[in-house]
């Protein structure tokens, strides 16, 4: 999605829609995975002498004391925590004439125009490098190349390929 900011950057991050849908299967698969664990228990302690025994035998107390909901909603927490931490790992990407910056969560990793000699795409990852030919960074962005590529040229960055 492209927003423009007050120093006319442009703002390229994963959509929010797409967010949802990532947070929300994330949260569904977790719901399925506490549906479906009472049986893979019951299961596996059948089998016996596989690892992780105790744990599973706590897990099958906590199902005959409270009932199977406890794991769906313990699932559901985890897929939750779980759609966050994805959440917070997309790659965006920030333009302006001066420079680009690589935004991850909270992390940011700015390159000034002077550092990039060229930038391109390789195997879907964005690669700056500097006039030594070294990759500055090599990034899988969460954002569409073309809209990439449009942002750089925007503003006239060294673009190959």
């Amino acid at each position: 999605m492209n927003e423009k900011t007050a120093d006319d950057a442009i703002e390229l991050r994963t959509k929010g829609a797409h967010q949802a849908i990532l947070f929300a299967g994330a949260v569904v698969a977790g719901l399925l995975l506490g549906w479906i664990a009472p049986l893979v228990i019951n299961w596996a302690l059948g089998i016996g002498g596989l690892p992780f025994e105790k744990p599973m035998q706590l897990l099958q107390r906590a199902v005959n004391s409270w009932g199977a909901w406890v794991l769906i909603v313990i699932g559901g927490v985890v897929g939750a925590v779980l759609g966050l931490i994805l959440l917070g790992g997309l790659v965006g990407l920030r333009v302006t004439a001066r420079d680009l910056t690589i935004v991850v969560g909270s992390d940011k990793t700015r390159f000034a125009r002077s550092q990039v000699a060229v930038a391109m795409f390789d195997e879907g990852h964005l690669v700056l490098r500097d006039a030594h030919d070294v990759d500055l960074i090599r990034k899988k962005l969460d954002v569409g190349q073309e809209e990439a590529r449009a942002a750089l040229r925007r503003y006239d960055w060294p673009i190959e390929g």
